[in-house]
């Protein structure tokens, strides 16, 4: 029968060790029988001075005579089942907790995309009434109505509900290809829905360009048309959905289809492979850049065809307030702008980023070097443990939270993980521009005695307290559920910490 021994440095004080020998004797009771070496704290073996060497530094692998290992985490000598059962638990060890989210409400694709129509309805209306105003309480005025209708190209009308509208009607559709659509034909269904609309919606757009372009100056076209057709192209190409859909997941991408998506949500493997995490971030990475894109783009292409779109089609002997107008245009835009952030990122989505950073990690460069410090070679195949030092392109590290595995010096990795190792920060930043939008609202409502501008800016205030009371909703669940994560991950840490003595 094969004998081991496992050497444990064991505190006085601390009882926690304890309780992790008794789980370390499950792992090789099926290899023999096992002795340990109980020591004090004050007494610590060689590679304990080293600094963090490799994984034999931790609890279960000081001394082990059929499993050993270099400094740079490489099998030296030995195998079998039981070095794969202290590497597991090796792993298991140096994981993350992570604390279940709660279940928030999040508005449907369908429900976001009527809201939006709607919001983007009334916001045309009063860029028009900013417009086309009229005295019609006056006495001896020859106005009936509040707005000289007559003034209003109808072609732009057209023109205006069909661009808000298109991504509404096209998830109506989707949803309705979804239920009616057997399984085989769903990918062919859809693609075919596609192309239809898109020729449709093309067809009108081009038919309400070719009559405003007989009434108006043709420069007037290309300021409407120009910058949404460069700015799609330059962000998206020639892709279609980003026209049509607002959702992120990716649809026949050979590089994505690793990664698993529930309602538009990628899902977190809790892996223990250091390249599967690695892949892992960069995908998410991958994710959160496209529905950045899409969320600035419906935002922007919303606030441009709304407020600026009238603008531009205004008769020239027709008088308005220019600053106000604009100061119109610039408030609804920053309203949707935090109207599709809070949509495209919602608490289970930054959950799901904030469980890939924690167990991604951080290297932090060491300025002032010293000879004196003990630095390894990195390895990418080892779960760095907390307070590692390595050396990587004659640089030098440090590794911060309960394991790393980032490369070092890699920009995208530690920008991934100061964004999201607490998603509070986003969501942070969400709750401050909408509150200043509000406020700034408020305050301009509160100086306004035109009755349009009271009207126009009381809307837009109802329009953005729906948006505020979400985003301060999930704001206030992520604080309390990462407050408790942070003391149950430093608690995780200081048993690691005692044990390792």
């Amino acid at each position: 029968m094969k004998f081991q021994k496992i050497c444990l440095t064991l505190n006085p004080v601390s009882k926690q060790p304890y309780n992790l020998i008794r789980k370390y004797i499950i792992v090789v009771k099926s290899v023999g029988h096992v002795s340990f070496n109980i020591m004090p704290s004050g007494r610590r073996n060689a590679s304990g001075r080293t600094g963090p060497a490799s994984k034999s530094q931790f609890s279960f692998a000081s001394s082990v005579n059929s499993v050993r290992r270099s400094n740079s985490g490489d099998r030296v000598l030995g195998s079998g089942g039981d070095e794969k059962k202290l590497e597991d638990n090796y792993g298991k060890l140096l994981a993350p907790k992570h604390v279940p989210i709660p279940i928030v409400p999040v508005d449907g694709p369908l429900t976001f995309e009527a809201l939006s129509l709607v919001v983007s309805i009334v916001a045309a209306s009063l860029q028009l009434l900013n417009l086309y105003r009229t005295v019609w309480w006056l006495p001896h005025s020859y106005n009936a109505y509040s707005m000289n209708f007559y003034l209003i190209d109808p072609y732009l009308l057209t023109f205006i509900v069909t661009m808000v509208a298109r991504r509404f009607i096209y998830t109506l559709l989707r949803r309705f290809v979804d239920v009616s659509s057997p399984i085989r034909w769903f990918h062919i269904a859809q693609k075919l829905m596609r192309m239809t609309l898109l020729f449709i919606v093309m067809s009108v757009l081009v038919w309400c360009l070719y009559h405003m372009a007989e009434r108006h100056n043709i420069i007037k076209i290309f300021y409407l048309c120009y910058p949404s057709v460069f700015v799609y192209f330059l962000m998206f190409g020639i892709s279609i959905a980003p026209f049509f859909d607002m959702s992120a997941a990716p649809r026949n991408v050979k590089e994505d289809k690793r990664m698993k998506y529930l309602l538009d949500t990628p899902l977190h493997n809790c892996s223990l492979s250091a390249a599967a995490i690695r892949a892992e971030v960069s995908t998410f990475s991958t994710d959160f850049n496209r529905r950045l894109k899409r969320a600035l783009f419906a935002s922007s292409s919303t606030a441009y065809v709304c407020g600026i779109a009238p603008i531009i089609f205004v008769p020239q002997y027709l008088h308005f307030n220019v600053p106000w107008v604009i100061q119109y245009v610039v408030l609804f835009w920053l309203g949707r702008i935090s109207a599709h952030f809070a949509q495209a990122y919602p608490v289970r989505y930054c959950d799901v980023l904030h469980r890939a950073a924690l167990h991604l990690g951080r290297w932090v460069k060491i300025e002032n070097r010293n000879n004196h410090i003990f630095a390894q070679a990195w390895n990418d195949a080892v779960l760095w443990p907390h307070g590692s030092v390595v050396r990587y392109n004659k640089e030098t590290y440090r590794s911060e939270g309960l394991c790393t595995v980032a490369e070092p010096g890699n920009r995208n990795h530690c920008r991934f993980h100061t964004l999201f190792s607490n998603p509070t920060m986003l969501l942070c930043f969400l709750l401050g521009l909408q509150l200043l939008l509000v406020g700034a609202q408020l305050f301009i409502l509160i100086r306004t005695t035109e009755w349009y501008q009271v009207l126009s800016m009381t809307l837009l205030l109802v329009i953005n307290y729906y948006t505020l009371f979400k985003v301060t909703r999930d704001y206030l669940v992520c604080w309390k559920v990462y407050r408790a994560e942070q003391i149950i991950q430093e608690k995780c840490q200081m048993v690691i910490n005692s044990s390792s003595q």
